[in-house]
């Protein structure tokens, strides 16, 4: 055993002192339909004139899903004729083809946001 004195064990230094966060204010989460479907004005306005525009072609050509026939010379010209009688009615009465696009694409755009609830804020 040698008696060389050892030198004195360093102390450890303390850490620093940590800054804590001041706490977020947080926003109770939204409910689900509300998440879903909530729409800006800009949002409300672009779904009544993309439904109006389905519509005014769903009204304006006589849309038949039960319909077996179809000839491609017959409904070019019906197409054609219909379009510009359309227009005129269309514009006699907007609520019309409103509502009859509101039906086509309101179910749309509900099942879009729904597909796409996962993935939105």
């Amino acid at each position: 055993m040698s008696d060389t004195p050892r030198p004195p064990k360093e102390l450890p230094q303390a850490a620093p002192p940590v800054a804590v966060p001041a706490p977020v204010p947080t926003t109770p989460p939204k409910p689900f339909f509300v998440r879903a479907f909530s729409l800006s004005i800009g949002q409300a306005l672009r779904l009544l004139l993309i439904s109006t525009l389905v519509g005014f072609f769903v009204l304006a050509f006589d849309y038949a899903p039960g319909a077996t026939t179809f000839d491609v010379g017959g409904a070019f010209t019906a197409i054609i004729h219909r379009a510009f009688t359309a227009i005129g009615w269309a514009l006699e009465s907007f609520w019309k083809p409103a509502l009859a696009g509101a039906v086509v694409v309101l179910p749309i755009w509900a099942i879009w946001r729904l597909v796409r609830m996962p993935f939105r804020k």
